[in-house]
């Protein structure tokens, strides 16, 4: 576990930066506590798809190694080392349930109903946030060449061109909420 965290987490940091600075160009946000919770829910946004490791160490698999070593790292506190952990060992997990097409396309539909329905600019750039960094993981199967298990929940697994049609659909929908934003 020699990488920085900055290493690791560079892609989607940029993906939350780029999305941070086009939901303040775009929603018209001008009062300083506005432009903060933007920001904060972008970078806030990063982390919740590994949140889910963290769940299921406590709650699901507790009796797996990877789940105790986890578990350690966030008794103590160490968060570096723990965010660090989960990347290297995060393929040993199966059936991720945030980390799945199901949850995504869950997601791609709350993304278009908060962007309508709430005034918060915390909630919407935080779902958006979510929202892209579920494509950015998608994508990492795809060129992992692991999409089965981003599909687990569909019965028959699609195509390399059904991934390339989904991606791209899910891109459309990112961009009509950044558009309504």
């Amino acid at each position: 576990m020699d990488k920085s965290l900055f290493s690791i987490y560079k892609l989607p940091f940029f993906i939350s930066v780029t999305l941070a600075i086009i939901m303040l160009a775009l929603g018209g946000v001008g009062q300083p506590i506005q432009m903060a919770s933007v920001i904060v829910a972008a970078f806030l946004g990063m982390f919740v798809l590994d949140f889910e490791y963290v769940l299921n160490a406590y709650f699901l698999d507790t009796q797996s190694d990877f789940s105790k070593t986890l578990v350690g790292f966030v008794k103590h506190s160490d968060w570096n080392n723990a965010l660090k952990y989960i990347y290297f060992h995060k393929d040993e997990t199966k059936e991720n349930s945030l980390n799945s097409a199901l949850f995504q396309m869950v997601l791609a539909f709350m993304s278009i109903f908060v962007v309508y329905a709430t005034t918060s600019i915390f909630a919407k750039a935080l779902i958006l946030t979510v929202f892209a960094q579920s494509i950015y993981v998608l994508l990492e199967y795809y060129f992992k060449d692991r999409t089965d298990d981003w599909f687990w929940t569909l019965k028959v697994k699609p195509s390399k061109q059904g991934v390339h049609t989904y991606t791209f659909v899910l891109l459309l929908i990112l961009s009509y909420c950044l558009y309504i934003f």
